[in-house]
């Protein structure tokens, strides 16, 4: 973190005032509660400058770093459901600062995932975990049964040398379950061997 305020320092862009100007705080300034929150925030920064997250992946992290105790709550005098309050609205904030965007997480992840060999019935499995924008993920995945078809065919290629219908049974099998474990339905799975 230190090298990239370093960087942004010498292009002439000051971190700490255009942090402080992004978005009032979220709760008053100098408490506890504050303390908290600004811990909580910045965990969810750090998590984000290392890899894109979805919003439900990040509140998971986020909520696993900073469990909810009986302590934690007779300090804050709160009630329960307080922590998960205060990362809700760390959340809305790292969203209202385009800091994190399940848009730009699902873009990434298909694009990643499909070139790692990945089908869509994965591809959905996986980001189903990280986001609830199941709009966003039909759109992302929305593409032409001849690209699934490549890709598959791809795959096949990579892993077999020959996209080639086996001639023994066995061997069909093999190739065809090789490619429903990763993620392409039947019809591709059906179209991916040559006759």
């Amino acid at each position: 973190m230190k090298q990239a305020e370093d960087f942004l320092k010498e292009i002439g862009f000051s971190v700490s005032d255009e942090l402080e100007n992004l978005s009032p705080p979220l709760l008053e300034e100098g408490g506890d509660k504050f303390k908290l929150q600004k811990q909580i925030e910045s965990r969810a920064v750090y998590l984000l400058g290392i890899r894109e997250h979805g919003a439900k992946e990040l509140k998971s992290k986020l909520l696993t770093k900073f469990p909810e105790t009986p302590e934690l709550l007779a300090e804050y005098q709160e009630v329960s459901g307080f922590v998960a309050l205060v990362v809700d609205d760390v959340l809305q904030h790292c969203q209202a600062n385009n800091w994190q965007s399940d848009e730009r997480y699902i873009e990434q992840s298909v694009r990643n995932w499909a070139a790692k060999g990945s089908g869509p019935i994965k591809i959905r499995q996986k980001l189903t975990v990280a986001s609830d924008r199941s709009d966003l993920i039909a759109t992302y995945l929305d593409w032409d049964d001849s690209e699934w078809l490549a890709l598959a065919q791809d795959v096949l290629l990579k892993k077999y040398g020959d996209v080639q219908h086996p001639t023994e049974k066995k061997e069909q099998a093999k190739r065809m379950r090789f490619l429903q474990s990763r993620g392409f339905s039947s019809e591709i799975i059906w179209k991916a061997f040559r006759k």
